[in-house]
């Protein structure tokens, strides 16, 4: 476990391979633990990165700053404490909206974007967690927590990552839930996209119960900028997890692609097995 000092305060992240810099980014349910796969895919040409938000994880639960813009306070941190210069970033939910946001702000900080299930404008979330259900998010009360029931049938080969990833959301505290929640349901990125120049490629779920793909439907419509819009039909709220070969594949021909569109690949079909089949 490596640890490093941000604002005063202990910030937990793990690191894999070398190469060229990508870092990943959680969302509001889970930690680190759970871009494992992915990054051990990454790693094998690149230098794969992920740490904790505050108030998640391992990462220090002091404070009252547990808000998308501070979120991405951090991601300038880490990267400026580490040396990292410029970077990829892969954000899944929240942690694409922290994405999206520091590319807007930073925009010579970053390569290319890639967003896993991530809210556009996060009043889509408003339907799915009201006020007043976040200790069932907790997991008190699993009979009506989407999210938690969501976590505990997930797809993960690795059957200590699954128990970790249990472990750390139902260790979460309703602060800091309430606080992300309030900031997520502020955060409208779509003024951001639009005047975005770093390339996106933005993966959705066709089965995911949390953020349908269609309120992102209006990325095909810009056709002027460096933005792609993918869904994976069999896909629920965490393909990275659930199809995590043909995620991998994804990830690394995004990476290496020159504006082509990515798509995909009819041997990765032959090659996943039955659980990842498209």
């Amino acid at each position: 476990m490596s640890v490093i000092h941000l604002d005063n305060r202990l910030a937990h992240y793990e690191v894999f391979g070398r190469g060229q810099p990508i870092i990943f980014l959680h969302s509001w349910i889970g930690s680190w633990r759970y871009w494992v796969p992915i990054m051990d895919i990454a790693s094998e040409r690149h230098r794969a990165y992920a740490f904790d938000f505050w108030g998640f994880g391992e990462s220090d639960r002091r404070g009252d700053q547990f808000t998308v813009p501070t979120y991405v306070e951090m991601l300038i941190q880490f990267m400026d404490r580490l040396g990292i210069a410029r970077a990829t970033l892969v954000g899944h939910g929240m942690g694409g909206m922290v994405a999206i946001l520091a590319a807007h702000q930073h925009p010579e900080r970053f390569n290319r974007l890639l967003t896993v299930c991530t809210p556009l404008h996060g009043q889509v979330l408003a339907q799915h967690i009201k006020p007043g259900t976040l200790s069932r998010l907790l997991g008190m009360n699993t009979s009506q927590n989407g999210w938690a029931r969501m976590v505990r049938t997930l797809q993960v080969a690795d059957a200590e990552i699954q128990q970790e990833i249990e472990e750390d959301t139902s260790s979460l505290s309703e602060k800091v839930l309430s606080q992300v929640h309030e900031s997520l349901l502020e955060t409208d990125l779509r003024p951001y996209i639009i005047s975005l120049q770093t390339p996106l490629l933005a993966v959705y779920g066709g089965k995911d119960p949390i953020v349908n793909a269609a309120h992102a439907a209006f990325l095909n419509e810009l056709a002027e900028r460096p933005i792609q819009l993918l869904v994976l039909p069999k896909a629920s709220h965490f393909p990275f997890l659930e199809q995590a070969n043909t995620f991998g594949r994804l990830l690394l021909d995004f990476l290496v692609s020159q504006g082509t569109a990515i798509e995909i690949k009819e041997e990765w079909r032959r090659r996943v097995n039955q659980r990842e089949y498209l």
